[in-house]
């Protein structure tokens, strides 16, 4: 998915009781713990954050952040910076929240800062992935102006899949 430009970015405001802030020393730990729960992957560690995020070439701290609840991360996003033609885009990746924290809008709220962070650095749009059957997610991402991306054979299709179990766009894609 795609947003092509900064028009219209809501303003950053995250639900009482939550707020984000970017990367800390000893959030390694955190970033595993998020990823492990909400991908339910096997055993990430503080040194897969280091592989996954720290030790990148293009890492950022200013663009990995969290979401906080009571002084505990509770949710994660990282932004990359990348060039595509010749010209800088984001990319915004390893978006989580941990499972009893779901239903706040925290996805949301996390997108919306990265968004506000590529603002700044003058990208030319901002990309991201995620899977068919995260459908709120999906929600989500369009509704903060992401469009869907055809690059695949099969992305006709899969994209008119999505969008009748979101029941949006009825009567619209034949």
């Amino acid at each position: 998915m795609a947003r092509h430009d900064f028009e219209n970015l809501p303003r950053l405001r995250f639900p009482d009781g939550y707020h984000i802030r970017t990367y800390q020393r000893g959030d390694e730990v955190y970033w595993a713990q998020i990823m492990d729960r909400a991908f339910v992957d096997q055993g990430r560690t503080s040194e897969d954050t280091y592989a996954n995020v720290i030790n990148q070439p293009n890492f950022d701290p200013d663009g990995f952040c969290f979401a906080i609840h009571r002084d505990v991360p509770i949710g994660t996003a990282c932004a990359w910076n990348r060039c595509h033609r010749g010209k800088p885009i984001g990319y915004i990746d390893m978006l989580a929240v941990l499972p009893e924290h779901t239903g706040h809008k925290l996805g949301k709220w996390l997108t919306v800062f990265l968004l506000h962070y590529f603002k700044t650095r003058r990208v030319a749009y901002v990309m991201l992935d995620t899977d068919d059957f995260r459908l709120p997610a999906i929600k989500n991402y369009l509704n903060l102006g992401f469009v869907p991306v055809y690059i695949g054979e099969n992305h006709g299709e899969r994209w008119r899949t999505i969008f009748k179990k979101l029941d949006i766009l009825r009567g619209v894609i034949a």
